[in-house]
């Protein structure tokens, strides 16, 4: 995890350096798997300043994998360390993944939007173990929450 946004800086900070202006094909191999691994991950959007949400894998299979809790607490903070996290009846700490497009509210809001803007987490919003969250199905693991998009027209 760590290693990803140390790429994601790495990334960020060489585009800055260069004025805006694209790569050459020189560039390093830390910057190009930086910008292949920011890919997947979902933007933040003008109200949550520099924060990123993590992006759920374009190309994510939802497995059964078995898992000991039967809900889950979302904790929204921009403020923290790890922004946006889901808190399971067990007391682990799920790491939260998004679709590319989802942003995190202002401040303020603490939820996470859709590209449509809706909200689809809010701050303390408990989801159980099989639920769609606001019509979006999720992929659950002993130490993560994936929310994969919505099936066409519903």
């Amino acid at each position: 995890m760590r290693a990803h946004w140390f790429l994601l800086i790495v990334a960020c900070l060489t585009v800055w350096g260069c004025g805006g202006g694209s790569t050459s094909p020189s560039s390093s191999p830390a910057a190009a798997s930086a910008t292949a691994s920011a890919s997947t991950t979902a933007t933040a959007g003008p109200s949550s300043g520099s924060i990123v949400l993590h992006g759920t894998p374009v190309d994510l299979g939802c497995d059964s994998i078995g898992i000991d809790y039967t809900t889950m607490t979302f904790h929204i903070d921009p403020a923290a360390a790890e922004p946006v996290s889901a808190m399971t009846d067990t007391g682990v700490s799920l790491i939260t993944y998004w679709p590319l497009g989802f942003t995190l509210g202002a401040a303020a809001e603490r939820v996470v939007r859709d590209v449509a803007g809706m909200v689809v987490a809010t701050d303390g919003e408990t989801l159980k173990v099989g639920e769609q969250l606001h019509g979006y199905y999720v992929c659950l693991a002993p130490t993560k929450l994936y929310v994969m998009l919505a099936r066409p027209g519903g």
